[in-house]
């Protein structure tokens, strides 16, 4: 008998850190992100460590609209796991990678804050969203305003190999929420 695992990472609750009449209005493609059923033999044919498995890379576009240009800052809020990554249930952890970052239909670079309005370091094409720590668009080293800012978002999950053997049936969950803050 093969115990089947399912994997679900939700990303349900999207909001804003004002009131919904502000400048800025923030989507995300999907919020929910599911693995489906996984076997424990089809986990050992990922694994990534000799304690880690993989259970693959999704990815959504998050967009934030707004009426009037605003420097904006992303924050992703769900409980911290290990490094630069999110808890994922008991079973492992999930790290937000983003890239592709345009903002008024122009290429954009990622830089990294830990406090709002702060200057950004690690300005690179590519982010990691990491537990407390947010990310702004930045052009010529420099946050940038802008009106219309989009970027990839691939979440990137693993699991640890103990918590992969299960006798029953286990859906594993985490949740979060992506947070705007303009300033």
């Amino acid at each position: 008998m093969h115990a089947v695992l399912a994997a679900l990472l939700a990303s349900a609750s999207l909001h804003a850190l004002a009131a919904p009449n502000d400048n800025c209005q923030m989507q995300i493609s999907n919020t929910v992100i599911d693995y489906g059923q996984v076997t424990r033999a089809e986990l050992l044919g990922r694994q990534v460590s000799p304690t880690a498995f993989a259970l693959g890379k999704q990815t959504m576009t998050l967009s934030v609209n707004c009426r009037q240009p605003a420097l904006m800052t992303i924050y992703f809020r769900g409980a911290a796991g290990d490094g630069n990554a999110y808890r994922f249930g008991n079973a492992g952890n999930f790290a937000l990678n983003l890239s592709l970052a345009q903002l008024d239909g122009k290429r954009v670079k990622l830089g990294n804050v830990s406090v709002t309005g702060q200057q950004p370091d690690n300005m690179a094409e590519t982010a990691v969203l990491s537990p407390g720590i947010g990310i702004v668009p930045v052009q010529d080293e420099r946050t940038v305003k802008g009106s219309s800012f989009s970027v990839q978002v691939e979440i990137d999950t693993k699991v640890s190999g103990t918590a992969s053997r299960v006798a029953d049936r286990t859906t594993w969950r985490s949740s979060g929420s992506f947070e705007l803050v303009e300033n």
